[in-house]
Parts: C-alpha cells; structure tokens; sequence
C-alpha cells in the first residue's frame, strides 16, 4: 500500500468519511475491529495478535475545519494501516498490537480520554502516538527529556538507529498537547508522539524558543513558526497530499515495524 494513494482519498473529506474510508479498508482486507461510541464521538479500534498485553499505535481521523488535513492527521492515518497490513503479511501473531483510530483530538482529546474512561491502559504496555508523519527525514519524539525512561521508548529508539534514522527527544514542540497525554494521565508513562522533521524544521525551532526567551510576540512568532516546513501547511486548507513524502512515511512505518515486531 501506498501511503499516498490513501492520502489523497483521505483529503478535504469530513470527520465521518474519513472514518468509513478507514472502516471500508478494515473491511476489504479483512480485519476486525470494534467501534466505541461514546457522547459526542467514535473512536476505532484494532486488536492485533492473542497476547494479553498490547502495544498501543494511535493516530486520530478529526479534522480542523477548512483545512486539508493530509499531514495532521492523514499521513498517520495511512502508517496505522500500513503497519496493520504488514501484521497480516508476516506478524508474530504471539504478539499483541492495539491500533487506535481517535476521534475529537482536535477538539481536546475527547476520543482517546473517553477511550480511557471505558478501558482504563491496564492492559498495555506502552504507546506510540503519530502526529504529522508526513515530511522530513528525521523523528523527533515528544514529550521527553533525555532521562526519560520507557521500555517501548527505549527500542524505538534503537529501532531508528538500525534503520539509520535519526530519533531526537524533544521536551515540548509549541504544544505538549496530543492523545498520548490522556495515556500518560491514566498512568501509562511509556506513551509518547512522533512527528516527522527536517533540518528546517529544528533551525526554525532554534529561532522561535529563541524569540519566546526575548519575549516576542504575536505575528512575528506565529511567522517564526511557520516557517518550519512541518507547521508552513497546518490547519489549513493548502495541508494536501501532494505536499507529503512516502519515503517519511515509509521510514515511520519500518521503525515501529522494527520495534514491535
């Protein structure tokens, strides 16, 4: 599968197509899965494998009104489907995967706090969380210290040095605010988000912190910031497919790949 080819699928379309695109791909290969319908919203969920014990990938289908929403959160979309397909493939059914589809991340991580809320994480042990996978050649992984500890985190980030793909922890990017958060509050530490980066992106970083400790403000951090090739499209309309890069989704997909296989 071509991330892309279900990318382009994928844009312009609203909160309930997105989530029947993903439910008719479940359906076509197949694969099981559970809806959770709770208040406002309906998160999908994947349960991979015969373990009692699973690792946690998410990703969230919600839209920003108007925007194209290819890269957040499309692109992520798309890897959640890729690694289910490679579990199919050659999995090590023994091994225990659970893949969340979150619905109303945008709106305060609704769907993966009523997903806590009903299961609780008793029964995971870690998770990756994918936020804008979908430019760049490096990972950086968020929200960390280099002291953060995590047996998950740990083989991530040794499956990104044997794929040859830089890994960097970052303790914040602009927000700290994604559906690992609601993870992390219920208990489950080894819970953290990947974003997809370039060098651009990390010297764009550089200027803004760098402008926030001189107390700047207003159009000139918001222009510092969208400088950064990953934030130049987000949440608006001009985040479409063409914009994005197998190869970054491609090297996300064979490093979780790598760590929980």
């Amino acid at each position: 599968m071509r991330h892309l080819d279900l990318i382009k699928k994928l844009d312009h379309k609203s909160d309930r197509e997105r989530l029947q695109l993903i439910i008719a791909w479940l359906d076509h290969h197949p694969v099981t899965y559970r809806l959770q319908e709770y208040e406002t919203g309906t998160n999908l969920i994947v349960d991979l494998g015969h373990s009692s014990k699973r690792t946690g990938i998410s990703s969230h289908f919600d839209i920003v009104e108007r925007s194209g929403c290819a890269n957040d959160n499309g692109s992520a979309i798309a890897v959640c489907l890729n690694i289910i397909e490679r579990y199919i493939q050659k999995g090590d059914h023994s091994k225990g995967l659970r893949i969340f589809f979150f619905d109303e991340e945008e709106t305060g991580l609704k769907g993966s706090e009523a997903y806590i809320e009903q299961y609780g994480v008793a029964d995971l042990t870690g998770l990756i969380n994918l936020e804008l996978v979908g430019m760049g050649n490096k990972l950086a992984l968020w929200p960390l210290n280099q002291s953060y500890p995590g047996r998950l985190l740990t083989a991530f980030e040794q499956s990104a040095r044997t794929e040859n793909t830089a890994a960097i922890r970052f303790d914040k990017i602009v927000t700290n605010t994604a559906d690992h958060l609601s993870f992390r509050e219920a208990g489950l530490t080894d819970a953290f988000t990947v974003t997809c980066i370039s060098d651009e992106d990390i010297q764009a970083a550089e200027l803004y912190y760098k402008a926030l400790q001189r107390n700047t403000t207003g159009l000139s951090l918001y222009d510092l910031l969208h400088r950064a090739p990953v934030f130049m499209h987000y949440h608006k309309p001009s985040d479409t497919w063409e914009k994005l890069e197998e190869s970054a989704m491609e090297r996300v997909a064979s490093v979780i790949w790598r760590t929980v296989a």
